[in-house]
């Protein structure tokens, strides 16, 4: 089985987007963590205000605790992850550039 160049640089690219998904979502999930551990430690004083606003909708959060900032900011992470999607397309002029190139790259000697 001959695999082209072209479809190795594929697998690369859809490689290297699997990695950053993965990656992200491990940070989602640690900062949840790591909310999670602070209100187990027992760590409750007040630490700010989140307010965020879209449109017509707001939401304010008052004297939250710090893993509540951790948790949700780990919730965000991960929501934005999985609604960004899983989505591998080489841009048009890197398009043109790897039709150009030959089946098998040339192989360096010394």
């Amino acid at each position: 089985m001959s695999h082209s160049f072209t479809d190795n640089l594929e697998v690369w690219a859809l490689s290297i987007v699997a990695a950053y998904k993965v990656a992200s979502l491990l940070v989602g999930l640690l900062f949840g963590y790591m909310g999670y551990r602070l209100f187990m430690v027992g760590i409750e004083q007040p630490a700010g205000t989140l307010e965020a606003s879209s449109g017509s909708r707001r939401i304010k959060l008052n004297r939250a605790a710090p893993g509540t900032f951790f948790a949700l900011f780990g919730a965000a992470v991960i929501t934005a992850t999985i609604i960004q999607g899983f989505d591998v397309e080489l841009p048009g002029s890197a398009r043109r550039i790897v039709d150009r190139l030959p089946e098998h790259p040339p192989m360096m000697t010394k």
